[in-house]
């Protein structure tokens, strides 16, 4: 869901082996990429070359195809439909062959927000069923084999409501646990299953790093860079992962104030990736707000 911080499970597979493929999701149609590889309806292969329009300039896909030298997916949210979310669905279906697990990961934590109480004012969608997040978990309910993975944690949830919100999940069986991505500490009973999958050995932020500092703008002189993308809550995993502690700049339109100065407090529990089972989300929201939900074609 957010593509850069994806490329921290990215770089960790790949280092311990493997041959993932990184993806993104996306309010556009296919129709949207120049060039592109049609593999559905609601999806394509994005590569170094595309041009993604429509979008406010923030598909950050192909300067990503480039740094990584391999195309990624694009699996197209239809925005307003009535079938975004189903043929979301459809098209995480359509490729879902080529994987044994699927990673869906959330910088900030606006994943976690099951209630409108939950947000801090800072967040872009206060309401638990509207969002990027949302649809993309909305979709997610059919694939048992898919982990929701969250890191930057408060920045668009408050710590207390997160807290709360994993106790929830862990009582209904779909908190893994934590992983600490520069000590490697782990914390969490069920992290045995996730394991199996991945396990953050030594030596993948070394890949992540060089990869972020391709494509992140983080520091002003990389505004002018083309190549270069802001990514809010990429920016402070980004420091916290490097241990830059303190008020660090993101640079993005919406950057919020700390004591008069536009930043954010890094801090080392945003050093911390969060695991639950993607499949349990959508549900528990339903389950905490009877009544409500905003997706177009839902049932009230």
């Amino acid at each position: 869901m957010d593509v850069v911080n994806a490329l921290l499970i990215y770089a960790a597979l790949e280092n311990e082996g493997n041959e993932p493929v990184l993806g993104s999701i996306r309010p556009i149609v296919p129709e949207q990429v120049f060039p592109r590889i049609q593999f559905s309806e609601n999806g394509c292969w994005v590569d170094r070359d595309s041009r993604i329009t429509g979008y406010n300039g923030r598909c950050v896909e192909p300067k990503i195809a480039a740094a990584l030298g391999k195309d990624i997916l694009l699996f197209s949210r239809r925005k307003e439909s009535e079938r975004e979310v189903e043929g979301l669905a459809e098209a995480i279906a359509d490729m879902e062959h080529l994987f044994s697990d699927m990673f869906f990961v959330d910088g900030g934590g606006d994943s976690l927000i099951l209630k409108k109480e939950d947000a801090i004012a800072e967040s872009e969608y206060k309401d638990p069923f509207q969002g990027e997040d949302a649809v993309s978990l909305a979709a997610l309910t059919q694939f048992p084999n898919a982990y929701l993975a969250v890191i930057s944690v408060g920045l668009d949830i408050s710590e207390e409501a997160f807290r709360r919100n994993v106790d929830l999940l862990s009582e209904r069986g779909a908190y893994f646990g934590r992983v600490n991505l520069v000590s490697g500490e782990k914390e969490g009973r069920s992290l045995e299953g996730l394991e199996r999958v991945i396990q953050f050995q030594s030596g993948f932020l070394d890949r992540y790093f060089t990869l972020a500092e391709k494509i992140l703008v983080l520091k002003e002189e990389d505004i002018a860079d083309p190549s270069k993308t802001k990514s809010h809550t990429a920016v402070v995993a980004y420091h916290a992962l490097k241990g830059n502690f303190g008020l660090q700049r993101t640079f993005v339109r919406w950057e919020p104030t700390v004591d008069g100065q536009k930043g954010v407090l890094v801090n080392p529990e945003h050093q911390w990736m969060y695991f639950f089972k993607a499949s349990a989300v959508h549900p528990l929201k339903k389950e905490l707000n009877p009544g409500h939900s905003y997706f177009s074609g839902e049932e009230q």
